[in-house]
Formats: C-alpha cells, structure tokens, sequence
C-alpha cells in the first residue's frame, strides 16, 4: 500500500514538473509572436538587434546642439574681404564658443549704447567688424539664457537676440572689445571687460581667414552695403555680386519610411513602420488605418497618423487640450524640446542631420516652434539647409518645416516630423553661380518679382517640394527670400 501511495506521489509531482514547463513554453512562444508582430504587448521578453535603444536623454546635456547660428561670417574690412564659415566645421565650433564667452560678459551689465535698427547702420557694421553671428530668427532672451547657462544675468532691457557682430579692441569703443547684439528694433553696443585673452583675438581671425583662402571650398564674398545701397535689399547680406563662384554639390537621396508605398498593409508592414519610427517604444502603440487610408498609431494621451508622403502628425485627444496658466515661451520651448528630442532617440531618421530653429508663432495660449534640417557634405563644405516648399499633407493642410511643435507651458498639443531619411550620394556635380544670373532667371520664372526688386535672405539649399513614398535625389536649388515671399529655382550643372 506504501509502495503505491509512492507512486502516486511521484506521478502527481511529474504531471506538475511537465504542467509548469508547458505554461513557461507557452509563455516564450507567445512572447516571440508579440514580439514580432504586436507593438501593444505589455513587457518585451526578447531584444530585437534592429532597434535602437532608448537610453534616458538629458535635455541639459543636449539644448545646446538646438540653438546654434545660422550663418557665421569674418570680413576683413568695408569692400575687402568677407567669408562664410562651413557651419559645422571646427572653425565655426571655436568662433561660436567664444562668442558665447562675449554674450555671457554681455549680459550681466547694462548696454552702453542702444540705438534704433538702422539698415545701413548695421551693414556697415557688419562689414568692418571681424566676426558676424546670424540665427534664423529671432531667439527670445529666456531661450538664450537657458540654453548657455546665464539664468542668473539680468540683460538688461533685451528681449531677444537675432544677430551679433563681436571686434576685439574696437577703435570705435576706446579699443574695448565691444559685442554689438541686434534684435528686432535695436542695436545695443556693449564693452566687454573680462574676456579671455585667447577668445577671437586677431590671432584667431588671422588663422581661420588664413583658412579660408587655403580652402578650394572657400570663396570671397561682397556684402550689399558695397553694391546695392539704394535697392530695397537686406545691407548685411553677403553674396558674389561679380564674377561667379564655383561650387560641386552632390545629390541626396530620400528614402520614405518602410511599407509606406504598398496599397494595403501586413503586420509585417506595421511593424516595420513602427521600428522605423519608434524604436523600442513601439510596444507602446496600437495600429490601426483610418477611413483615407492613413496609417494610424493610438497612444494613452493622443493619437499618431503617418501620411504616405512622409509625414508624421501627433495630435492630443480633444480633453487633453485645455490650456491654464500663463504664457511661457522659455516653458513652452522646453516641452517642445523634450518632445523632439524623446523621438530624436528613438531612431536613425534625423542621425546624420542638424536640427536649427527656423520661427516661433505665437497662438491662443501656446507656441508653435519650427525646426529645419541641414544635411553635412563633409568637413571643409559644411552643412547645407534642407527646405520643405508646399510639401502637402493632405488636401487642407501643408508642412513648411521639417518639424513643428506646438505646446503650452503644460504640454505638447501637436507634433508635425517629415520623418524622410535624407543621405548624401555618390553622384557630385559642378555648379557656376552669381547672385546676379541667378536673381534673373528667378525673375524670368517668377512673375510677381518683376513688380519689386526687394532681398531679405538668399542661399543654396535642397529644396523638397514632391510628396514622394518612395525613394528619390534632389539636386540644389538657389532659394531667395524676399519681403513678400520665398522662390526658388533648381541650379543648372555644368556637365549638363
């Protein structure tokens, strides 16, 4: 009887050793199907080595890669010679640090001077000062002094900067080295006291221009206060306003997001979408395809829809979107921030890109901030602009930048991210330019320009303007900005 009460006990034991190992079996398999085809499942059992891991972001560690000048320039004086520093290359690296070290000094004592913004004033400021620092657009003081760690200066009376020129020893401030900061109605002039010795002294200028001379990339520019006083054009615009330059400029290519030129999607289809855009937080979403057949990823807190050009737009659900308390555009700014950077770190779409301020709006009880791309083409080229031209989302709506934030001191609201994958390629050709033969054929093809001879801002740029999904080059386009709009007109290469 003994003997079979012991055979019963082991039996019982075995059926509960073979019972746990199937419930763990299962378990596994479950986890690879979720795994592979799911993005809702709540934990993920196994790693996939094509997704990028989303380690914790600093927003401390990164804000300043977003708030960088758009253009740095170095003259040599009023009708001699002025360049145009690669942006990203170590030149434009050590003249935008000590620029910083004048801004901090700046900002902790009052302007000796403030005048009225003045257009000639100004360019001929520029022109016989050594170095020139241009953002995008206006950069609200808050903005500023978070971003460099000046929360404690006062800045006095300056509500924003837009452009700086810098000169050490200024015969013009009792040889002081002098900050002159523009904004959108002043010029504010200060004497900087306590700069370091090393930081854009003639020493340093005379090494980077000796630089650019040597650069086969580098050319000598005219500034408009030279050659254009009496037209209605920007005076601190540089540009080749004689003879032409020479420049090589290599196609890129756009590559859409995987899946997205099929008719009807698999769930291999929406996972690739998912990865390519999310990472390994993908498992945070559920898919699903609205009545156009737009692609559509639901979250807790609002919904993504991915349109078949590219683009991806987050919306907040309509009760999340009430807006209380004050307007802040420093609190707003970092919500959008930390918003773009969490998606930055979720994938490899913007790896190869710079992301710079472009515009701030200002709406009912929110910002919108607008962000712009520009792609390196090496060391010695530096980095060329991206720009989005009547890039249609759908029949109502278009994108104008890369991306667009709108948040409150509270939340992110929307979220608008052409999410196209923008590499150089291999083909490089030649191209002969002049401001002069390229503002004539612009004017031949533009009818309203023939009414105003009017110039805020020019370059080269890879203009994108075709709602592809699939993949396709672009080739540079000279771009004009006027004070009624933006034209642009492809540039013609010389093996052509």
């Amino acid at each position: 009887m003994k003997n079979k009460n012991n055979g019963n006990f082991y039996y019982e034991k075995f059926k509960a050793i073979l019972l746990v190992c199937l419930i763990i079996l299962c378990i596994v398999q479950i986890g690879f199907l979720w795994s592979n085809q799911s993005y809702s499942f709540p934990i993920s059992l196994f790693s996939n080595p094509k997704l990028k891991s989303s380690s914790p972001i600093s927003i401390d560690d990164l804000k300043e890669e977003y708030l960088l000048p758009y253009r740095i320039a170095i003259s040599t004086g009023f009708d001699e010679e002025h360049y145009v520093i690669p942006n990203g290359s170590k030149e434009y690296t050590i003249l935008w640090n000590g620029a910083k070290q004048y801004i901090d000094q700046a900002l902790e004592t009052k302007p000796q001077k403030v005048q009225p913004f003045n257009e000639d004033d100004w360019g001929t400021l520029v022109a016989n000062k050594p170095y020139m620092f241009e953002f995008k657009t206006q950069i609200p003081i808050d903005i500023i002094k978070w971003t460099l760690d000046l929360e404690d200066t006062k800045a006095e009376g300056l509500s924003s900067i837009y452009k700086l020129v810098i000169c050490p020893d200024d015969s013009d401030n009792g040889y002081a080295d002098t900050l002159y900061i523009r904004d959108d109605k002043n010029i504010y002039t200060y004497g900087i006291k306590n700069i370091n010795n090393n930081s854009l002294n003639y020493n340093v200028f005379n090494e980077i221009l000796a630089s650019q001379k040597a650069s086969f990339n580098s050319k000598s520019y005219q500034m408009a206060i030279e050659k254009y006083r009496k037209f209605e054009i920007s005076k601190d615009l540089m540009s080749v306003f004689s003879g032409k330059k020479q420049e090589e400029y290599p196609d890129i290519i756009c590559e859409a997001i995987n899946g997205l030129d099929k008719e009807e999607y698999t769930y291999d289809d929406f996972y690739d979408m998912a990865l390519d855009l999310f990472g390994n937080a993908r498992i945070d979403y559920d898919f699903d395809v609205d009545v156009n057949g737009v692609v559509v990823f639901k979250k807790a807190d609002g919904l993504y829809r991915l349109y078949k050009n590219s683009v991806l737009e987050y919306s907040k659900y309509t009760g999340n979107q009430q807006n209380t308390g004050e307007l802040n555009v420093l609190e707003s700014y970092k919500k959008a921030l930390s918003y773009l950077l969490e998606h930055r770190s979720q994938n490899d779409i913007m790896s190869n890109i710079t992301v710079y301020l472009n515009s701030i709006d200002v709406n009912q009880g929110s910002y919108t901030f607008n962000f712009d791309y520009s792609i390196s083409l090496g060391e010695e080229k530096g980095e060329t602009p991206i720009l989005l031209k009547d890039y249609k989302i759908s029949d109502e709506s278009q994108l104008n930048n890369s991306i667009s934030i709108e948040a409150s001191s509270k939340t992110v609201i929307s979220f608008k991210w052409l999410a196209l994958k923008f590499k150089v390629g291999n083909n490089i050709n030649s191209y002969e330019w002049s401001f002069v033969d390229m503002y004539s054929k612009m004017y031949n093809n533009y009818s309203e320009l023939k009414n105003e001879f009017s110039a805020k801002d020019f370059g080269i740029y890879y203009v994108v303007n075709k709602p592809f999904s699939q993949e396709y080059q672009i080739t540079p386009s000279f771009v004009l900005y006027t004070k009624d709009g933006t034209y642009d007109i492809l540039m013609e290469s010389n093996s052509k």
